[in-house]
């Protein structure tokens, strides 16, 4: 990986920085926009802290005394913001470090290539300075009314408890009205920008411990050092605080958006998605999705979360009960029936009530209300439902129906939680109602699911990289640049790897190898300078005897001849019978982020009919090796089916686990690593790798 180190900071160094008492605004001008939204939300959100500002033409700045020059504050800044274009920042932060200041967010752009970001890290480290971006429009310490935001926000926002962070200030802008629009608070909204000495993993380590952030929402263009985003991420569960991540690069137009904006080397979507599980954290695809998982977690305190694979809701609408029974279908929660307890309450006068869940008691609520209640605390008590939800509606004085969400939600460890069709569906004075009332309320059907699912997902899929990953020493390949299967088959064996068994006939010098080969068997040249051995008939298979095995021999060695191979080998394995084997394919390749990466798939005719692939991070445990075969659909097979011998799955885990062992071992070097096919054979006989090529290299 080649990723440069993010910087490492102090608790109280960061601690300072987002809370400082006296900011510092450079060049604010009543004419440009990102000094009105700096300044104007420093007042509309309330800070109490001392702001000035330096303009060296004006003696205010909208309301805020200016001064000529840095020099001339009254006292030291805390934190300076530069608005000054890009050719002006480094001039104006030797002026910053010279009052003593360590910390300042720079807003220029121009500083996205590799060189002037580089002198400009070089300039921050020798004044030991701290800073934001550049290229990005601050932070937001909602708790402190720090309004450090020099972009638009084109809602109103609250203190509340969700965290933003990411490279990207308008991805960011837009989070924090969707926020608004859904009833939920920020506790920080913080972007890195081009990340010249302060990175998106620093601020995750920094909110891993800030007590106003229940849940971090991350956009992320790049993750710069993962092996740090992976600390980060493991810092803030071991404090419960879930992190939930939208990154772009599933396509090439994104990743190619992702450079051109931020410098981002992006990886492959696939591998980025397998890096932000591996970690520990929820890969999600949008904004909205984004959000809609972080619901409970923020609305929720965090004694009533557990995984949810049950739920039990309230409705007093059947198209919401419908809804709500597809989205929790979709997302893997089941909704068991209602239990006696429940139903025994239902006054036998009420008509057209079906005991289904969700449980749609319609608008004759209002005619049974005594029992509402006890219906309501019976379906939440139950111990079947991991959650319960009682459905918004929007008549006058329906609010007295929520009673028991807010009852409960501080009395029992499970999410009580109010729920709307959705969000657009609230009206303003419901929506005043619960901008001044702690009840847990997630506001949309489906945003409700993904919600409760993500909680499940956050304590189901912990992450699988060990603690320290990455910080041990890799260890030496001492075998070929280019090594083929003869090389392979003793280091593999070493992690446990179970390689087909062979014999060398000939080689390059005209030596004959002493080994007799078993019939019927299968024939190949190996060599480092043939990858593809099929590509050139240099497999023969179906051999059944001396004569025509001298004959195989005779054909390889004219075509490694004929290719000019300076070193080769023919090599002789037994033809395995695979019949009642399933063959898979598996390899490693050394990703420039996230390091060595295992790949598993169908192989042989199964290949084009599946075409599905399982990627995870090295190395793997056990449990992540049942993720990965559960994925690529062929669970069924090897557990057997229409008379089929159930196959050796503990093998494939183990062969699975060793390999991606091998590769992490060996990261420094491996590029790359083709096992193509490994053979899963009926139980009681291990699985089998069949062919190998490696690439190692710096």
């Amino acid at each position: 990986m080649t990723a440069v180190r993010a910087a490492h900071y102090d608790a109280a160094t960061v601690e300072a920085f987002f809370n400082p008492k006296v900011v510092a605004v450079i060049g604010a001008s009543p004419d440009t926009l990102w000094s009105r939204q700096l300044l104007d939300g420093l007042r509309s959100h309330g800070f109490q802290g001392r702001v000035y500002v330096v303009n060296p033409s004006r003696s205010s700045v909208l309301g805020f005394q200016s001064f000529k020059s840095v020099a001339d504050l009254p006292e030291k800044p805390d934190i300076a913001a530069v608005l000054l274009g890009a050719k002006h920042v480094p001039a104006m932060l030797e002026q910053v470090a010279a009052t003593g200041c360590k910390a300042a967010y720079v807003l220029a752009a121009g500083f996205e290539q590799a060189e002037p970001l580089a002198k400009l890290r070089a300039q921050a480290q020798k004044l030991g300075l701290i800073i934001i971006g550049p290229n990005c429009n601050g932070y937001i310490n909602a708790g402190a009314g720090l309004h450090l935001w020099t972009g638009p926000i084109n809602r109103p926002y609250r203190h509340g408890t969700v965290a933003l962070l990411g490279q990207s200030s308008g991805v960011l802008g837009a989070l924090c009205c969707l926020t608004w629009d859904r009833g939920l608070g920020i506790s920080f909204q913080i972007s890195t920008g081009n990340q010249v000495n302060f990175a998106l993993t620093d601020a995750l380590n920094f909110l891993a411990t800030n007590a106003d952030t229940r849940v971090v929402v991350t956009y992320v263009e790049q993750f710069g050092d993962y092996p740090h985003f992976v600390e980060a991420v493991q810092k803030c569960r071991a404090n419960n605080t879930p992190v939930i991540v939208v990154a772009v690069g599933r396509s090439e137009a994104g990743r190619g958006a992702a450079l051109g904006h931020t410098g981002a080397i992006t990886t492959t979507g696939a591998i980025t998605r397998a890096a932000i599980e591996a970690a520990g954290a929820i890969p999600v695809d949008t904004l909205d999705e984004a959000l809609d998982r972080a619901s409970v977690f923020a609305v929720t305190p965090p004694r009533s979360w557990r995984p949810v694979r049950t739920a039990g809701l309230i409705s007093i609408s059947g198209g919401w009960s419908a809804l709500m029974g597809d989205y929790f279908a979709d997302e893997g929660i089941a909704t068991p029936p209602l239990p006696q307890s429940v139903t025994k309450l239902l006054p036998s006068w009420v008509e057209n009530v079906t005991f289904n869940n969700p449980f749609d008691i319609t608008a004759q609520i209002y005619g049974f209300a005594e029992v509402y209640y006890q219906m309501a605390d019976e379906m939440i008590k139950h111990e079947g439902y991991d959650a319960v939800s009682i459905m918004f509606g929007n008549w006058d004085g329906g609010e007295r129906f929520y009673a028991p969400v807010a009852t409960w939600q501080g009395r029992i460890q499970k999410p009580i939680v109010a729920s709307c069709i959705e969000t657009s569906a609230l009206k303003d004075t419901y929506r005043d109602w619960l901008d001044s009332d702690p009840l847990p309320n997630v506001q949309g059907g489906q945003a409700l699911a993904r919600g409760l699912a993500a909680m499940r997902d956050y304590f189901d899929k912990p992450g699988y990289l060990p603690q320290g990953w990455c910080n041990d020493k890799p260890r030496r390949w001492k075998g070929p640049a280019v090594a083929t299967f003869p090389d392979m088959v003793k280091p593999l064996a070493a992690y446990g790897l179970n390689c087909a068994g062979h014999a060398t006939l000939l080689d390059h010098t005209g030596k004959a190898g002493k080994a007799k080969p078993s019939f019927p068997a299968v024939l190949k040249l190996e060599s480092p300078q043939l990858p593809h051995k099929t590509e050139y008939g240099a497999v023969k298979v179906g051999i059944a005897d001396d004569k025509a095995c001298a004959a195989a021999v005779k054909a390889l060695t004219a075509i490694a001849k004929k290719q000019k191979l300076e070193t080769w080998s023919i090599i002789a394995q037994p033809m395995l019978d695979l019949s009642d084997s399933l063959e898979l394919l598996a390899g490693v390749v050394r990703d420039h982020v996230a390091g060595p990466v295992l790949t598993l798939g169908a192989g042989g005719v199964l290949a084009e009919l599946f075409d599905k692939h399982a990627h995870a991070l090295c190395p793997i445990t056990s449990e992540q090796a049942e993720v990965m075969i559960e994925r690529i659909g062929v669970r069924k097979i090897l557990n057997g089916y229409r008379g089929k011998p159930a196959l050796d799955t503990a093998s494939l885990v183990s062969t699975l686990v060793g390999l991606s062992q091998f590769a992490y071992d060996h990261r420094g070097s491996l590029q790359e690593l083709d096992l193509n096919p490994i053979v899963v054979p009926p139980a009681g006989t291990p699985t089998t790798l069949i062919d190998a090529l490696a690439r190692f290299g710096d």
